[in-house]
């Protein structure tokens, strides 16, 4: 993909806006700037680059419920089942924050189910903790017995 200058100083002002709290490309994806997320990606931005807490652009996209936004990362070949610094993987901070679109995007694109934060728990267990809307509970107990 070929981009005009204008583009450019697009990214530029838009890394230089969103980079105050966070490296750009992690910040536009918790904000939910889609079209930031995808100027970004197409222009070869770092996907794996860390938050405050050593969690991905994708984390923030699924705490978020920015179901286009983690297409768009997967899309351009992020790691779907990294862990921030307490173990949690995309999918589990999308059950966390109660995110049904991503747990659906991440289910779908094959995220690991049976991977363990620190304390243990996988994204099952975080699913059956009390206060987990049962919609959530019951797509990941349909992704716990999905044989692919």
């Amino acid at each position: 993909m070929d981009l005009s200058p204008a583009d450019w100083a697009n990214i530029s002002l838009a890394e230089a806006l969103l980079s105050r709290d966070g490296p750009p490309l992690f910040m536009a994806a918790k904000l939910g700037c889609v079209a930031a997320v995808k100027m970004m990606t197409e222009a070869g931005s770092n996907l794996e680059v860390l938050g405050p807490k050593r969690e991905r652009p994708l984390h923030a996209a699924a705490a978020g419920g920015h179901a286009s936004i983690a297409a768009t990362l997967i899309s351009a070949g992020c790691e779907i089942d990294a862990q921030d610094e307490d173990g949690n993987t995309p999918l589990i901070t999308a059950i966390l924050n109660s995110q049904s679109e991503p747990v659906e995007l991440l289910l779908a694109v094959g995220a690991n189910i049976d991977i363990a934060r620190l304390d243990g728990l996988t994204a099952v267990d975080v699913a059956l903790l009390p206060g987990t809307p049962k919609g959530l509970q019951e797509l990941i107990l349909l992704g716990q017995e999905d044989p692919s």
